[in-house]
């Protein structure tokens, strides 16, 4: 089968490879589109957190048919769509066996830790092929399952956001920043958002920010976006940046506000005023992509139509260097996404 594959840091290659085998518990799906992520790029440079060895096949996300299927699957059928869950925890630990697969203390993810969907075929645990809604395109789907589950898990299941609240997005642009802008608006809150261009102002208007920041501009935007709030603050920050945004995430909050933080593309590291933490008793959670019990939820609301996966571009598997240079563009809105003929 062809895929694209890494053999030595920052080279990233389409070769033919054999196909997967099948376990008894796992299926066996023909890749039709593969969402791209940052952590692609991290992996195929060799600077990812908890980086592989190689070689490895790169992809987090991706959707297809089931092309086969174990003896002991019961949960789809061969020709059947579906969208990959990327998360691979242990399957024993209490946070596995309550579909909290976050907490797992083994947790890895497909094209992190194992070969992943940048490939004509891939084989995955049986859990790990969620039947597809036909309201939505391969492509639609490769960028849709994980970043609208970052979303619900951030803004729903740690920030616990209400109808009448105001949510601060930062970085608004990304895969996830654009899914969460469409759930906070659809969950009745007013949504600010910021981002680095102008360009992405209007578009960010399109799928339902309110007022959006450029922080490029004005890099104190806690002190624009309290301005927005007539001094208040926002009841809540979904911040999957990370780094030199934290301190003015928690600038933009109210009294007894809430961060959801989760990724580290600005930085791993923050430096952060702990009295002003402690002063205004800011409740500071992390979050970790998210869990199989939020899943039917968030299919149901791409089904239903409630969000709409925002698509940047779309490239063939051949060419993943020009999609890799795409996603880290500046310019970029949404996801990038691989078809895989």
């Amino acid at each position: 089968m062809k895929a694209a594959i890494v053999r030595q840091a920052g080279v990233v290659e389409i070769d033919d490879v054999p196909r997967p085998p099948l376990g008894e518990g796992e299926v066996l799906v023909r890749i039709r589109a593969a969402g791209l992520n940052r952590a692609d790029v991290l992996v195929r440079d060799g600077r990812f957190a908890e980086q592989p060895p190689f070689p490895i096949i790169l992809g987090v996300e991706g959707a297809g048919d089931v092309a086969a299927v174990g003896s002991a699957v019961t949960n789809v059928e061969v020709g059947q769509r579906v969208v990959l869950l990327p998360m691979l925890g242990c399957g024993v630990c209490d946070a596995c066996r309550s579909d909290v697969d976050s907490r797992c203390r083994e947790l890895k993810f497909l094209g992190e830790h194992t070969d992943g969907t940048y490939a004509e075929y891939l084989a995955v645990p049986a859990r790990n092929a969620v039947p597809a809604p036909e309201s939505l395109t391969y492509v639609e789907l490769a960028a849709s399952l994980l970043a609208y589950l970052t979303a619900w898990h951030m803004l729903v299941t740690r920030g616990g956001l209400q109808s009448g609240e105001t949510a601060l997005v930062v970085g608004a642009g990304s895969g996830v920043g654009t899914a969460a802008v469409q759930l906070a608006r659809a969950l009745g809150a007013r949504v600010i958002a910021t981002t680095g261009t102008d360009d992405k102002r209007d578009l960010l208007r399109g799928i339902g920010a309110d007022e959006v920041v450029n922080y490029r501009q004005v890099p104190e935007f806690g002190a624009a976006v309290r301005s927005l709030t007539d001094g208040r603050g926002v009841d809540l920050v979904h911040n999957s940046a990370g780094g030199a945004t934290i301190q003015e995430s928690v600038r933009a909050l109210r009294p007894g506000g809430r961060l959801i933080g989760m990724g580290s593309h600005s930085g791993p590291h923050a430096d952060i005023d702990l009295y002003s933490l402690y002063r205004h008793e800011i409740d500071f959670r992390g979050a970790h992509a998210g869990d199989l019990r939020e899943v039917p939820d968030v299919i149901a609301w791409l089904a239903a139509g409630k969000v709409r996966p925002v698509v940047d571009s779309v490239f063939a598997l051949a060419d993943v260097a020009r999609a890799h240079e795409r996603l880290v563009s500046p310019d970029r809105f949404g996801k990038v996404v691989l078809t895989i003929d």
